[in-house]
């Protein structure tokens, strides 16, 4: 599953210090591991859960931040949290979309999927000296489903 942050017209635009997006998923798949999740080299093809933004021609860099990936999934919703706290070097701001993650579930054989079998939001958002940013400022986020790379 690929998150996409998207901004609109009423997206804060400053630079952000913090941001927590939650991934509510099915039964009928699941994240290996459970609760902290380890932060794996996003070059290697193996790691399950990787930031999709580190310093492109955007200068945006997810990884240069405090990284929380957290698996929630011993009742439902089940939920795949990922808190970042952001050093003000890492550049992001919400004036274009930002691919954020990649995470790779494991399914239970024979289980039809779509996109909207999952949800996403941005459920925390602070500017980069702590001030929250109201949820009608917070990027919505796209999901894409696709088979393993």
């Amino acid at each position: 599953m690929v998150t996409t942050l998207v901004p609109d017209q009423n997206t804060n635009g400053a630079l952000i210090g913090g941001i927590q997006v939650d991934v509510t998923y099915p039964s009928s798949v699941s994240m290996p591991g459970t609760q902290f999740l380890p932060v794996g080299d996003p070059a290697n093809p193996a790691t399950l859960i990787v930031l999709r933004t580190s310093n492109p021609p955007d200068g945006i860099d997810l990884y240069d931040s405090l990284i929380t990936f957290f698996d929630a999934d011993s009742a439902p919703p089940l939920t795949l949290k990922t808190l970042l706290t952001l050093n003000q070097t890492a550049n992001l701001f919400f004036n274009q979309v930002v691919p954020f993650e990649r995470a790779r579930f494991t399914c239970t054989a024979g289980s039809a999927l779509t996109a909207a079998n999952f949800t996403c939001t941005v459920s925390s958002e602070n500017d980069s000296i702590g001030r929250a940013i109201p949820s009608n400022q917070r990027p919505a986020c796209q999901l894409v489903l696709s088979n393993p790379s």
